[in-house]
């Protein structure tokens, strides 16, 4: 019988990949490319909020040289901001020595992707990732910035957010992640494990993936009703591109009033979904503050 590798085991499998011989640096991307760098890049343009806010987690801050327009710009002042569809001649003029995307982004940017390899600039696409594979992720990523240790950080900080979770009835909360066909969010997706670090409970918690590994779930408003009645504390609503909803546009929903006494809170989309060790933990403490107000017990 074949014996199966447990996850540490599988980082090290991942870690000694991105490794050759010669101490190139060589990562096999989602979309199907295997670039090779001769040593860590210092030079990297990110035209994805999540790969920029994991990057700073890492410490590859220094390194990072463009972000895009979905970025939160507090995050990184005085870094040029490129546009949500940045042409080829614009990344080039910041010199980059690797460029970051994700497959979502890539057929729009097709023709971008070309001029960029064919001046020589390596591109990487990599998948936002799951709380399943966040940490081989994060190996791959901190390889083409030379992170040392890159899976640490986040299973130190996971570790530290399971020790506190509140003790006792957990309040049932409904996030909704887009208005369109009423989304919530999948079992296995971030913002659900968000949910339960906070010590909260998914009132949803049967809800099925759009598709598989989608962190979308369809719910709709009559299923929500019929929750309502078996009890909701708090209607959670994401906000941002997916959702893009003002607190005004919610309360003025016909069918509303059918929530009850649930409390009705917005939360940006970045806080709760966005797969970012940089994020996590204050998304958790912004969470829990809203299930707790008056403080949860600790274990």
């Amino acid at each position: 019988m074949a014996r199966r590798l447990t996850l540490p085991a599988v980082l090290v499998l991942v870690l000694a990949s991105c490794f050759s011989a010669s101490g190139e640096i060589r990562v096999s991307d989602d979309s199907g490319r295997t670039v090779v760098l001769e040593q860590a890049a210092r030079r990297v343009v990110s035209l994805y909020a999540g790969h920029s806010e994991n990057l700073l987690a890492l410490g590859a801050g220094d390194a990072i040289a463009g972000v895009s327009a979905s970025d939160d710009p507090a995050l990184f002042p005085g870094v040029p901001v490129l546009p949500m569809r940045a042409d080829g001649e614009r990344i080039l003029a910041l010199r980059p020595d690797l460029v970051l995307l994700r497959p979502q982004g890539e057929a729009a940017a097709e023709g971008v992707i070309r001029l960029l390899e064919q001046a020589g600039v390596p591109v990487v696409s990599l998948s936002p990732p799951t709380w399943e594979t966040m940490e081989t992720y994060l190996v791959r990523l901190g390889a083409l910035v030379g992170a040392a240790d890159p899976a640490r950080p986040w299973r130190e900080t996971v570790s530290a957010l399971e020790r506190t979770v509140p003790a006792g009835k957990r309040p049932r909360v409904f996030l909704e992640s887009s208005s369109r066909g009423l989304m919530t969010c999948s079992p296995s997706s971030w913002a659900a494990r968000v949910i339960a670090l906070a010590g909260g409970e998914n009132a949803a918690s049967g809800a099925v993936p759009l598709r598989p590994g989608s962190p979308l779930a369809p719910w709709g408003e009559e299923r929500l009703l019929d929750l309502a009645g078996e009890g909701i504390d708090v209607y959670l609503v994401q906000t941002g591109a997916m959702n893009p909803v003002t607190e005004r546009d919610v309360l003025a929903r016909p069918w509303i009033s059918g929530l009850g006494n649930a409390r009705i809170v917005l939360v940006p989309e970045e806080c709760v979904s966005r797969p970012s060790l940089l994020r996590l933990e204050d998304g958790v403490e912004w969470l829990r503050n809203v299930l707790y107000p008056e403080g949860g017990k600790k274990q």
